[in-house]
């Protein structure tokens, strides 16, 4: 029984050192729009420290358009929306955002090695900011495509240096579906 209860506690520690200081967060239920920082060492500081997420079909100029933050970014879409990504970073080039089939298993994303043969990948963009281009523009984008995947949640992986540093939950909905909702609604529907 103590060879059992000493394997254990081995087995927490290492699971504690994969996922950082982070543990109890990446095993907690997912909330739409909160970048869960994950794989850091203690005190170390994330490449991206806050976003902002717009789309192209549904909310006013407001909406898309939100203050930098490490939560309650828009996290709602429509497939065939275009997702912009305006990112506060320390980098300015080779960010990189896969996106997967969500995944209860959060430490997925850090057991595996990830590329776009990776069960549940379904698209991905790189995030370079344009040195010409003013503070806040958009350093990459992507849509999902109607007749390629389903609506349904997902999961963006950030990575740098070949490593995952945050995941994000997000929806997305059918086309149309969102299309005439006002931002209260799309609002309410970031919290569900």
């Amino acid at each position: 029984m103590k060879r059992f209860a000493l394997f254990l506690t081995v087995v927490l520690a290492m699971a504690s050192t994969v996922i950082g200081n982070n543990t109890a967060q990446a095993q907690d239920k997912m909330v739409l729009g909160k970048l869960n920082f994950v794989n850091l060492k203690e005190g170390e500081q994330p490449v991206m420290k806050a976003l902002t997420l717009a789309g192209n079909r549904c909310g006013s100029v407001d909406f898309n358009k939100k203050p930098y933050a490490a939560e309650g970014i828009r996290s709602v879409f429509e497939l065939d929306e275009w997702v912009e990504f305006h990112p506060q970073a320390t980098a300015t080039t080779d960010i990189k955002v896969m996106v997967f089939q969500h995944k209860d298993d959060q430490g997925f994303y850090l057991k595996n090695a990830l590329n776009d043969e990776t069960p549940g990948y379904v698209q991905g963009c790189e995030l370079n900011k344009d040195p010409d281009a003013e503070e806040n523009s958009h350093w990459g984008s992507f849509y999902l495509h109607p007749e390629e995947v389903n609506p349904g949640y997902y999961d963006f992986v950030f990575i740098y240096n070949n490593k995952v540093f945050a995941t994000m939950l997000t929806k997305f909905y059918k086309t149309n579906e969102l299309l005439d909702k006002p931002d209260s609604e799309l609002e309410k529907l970031m919290k569900d």
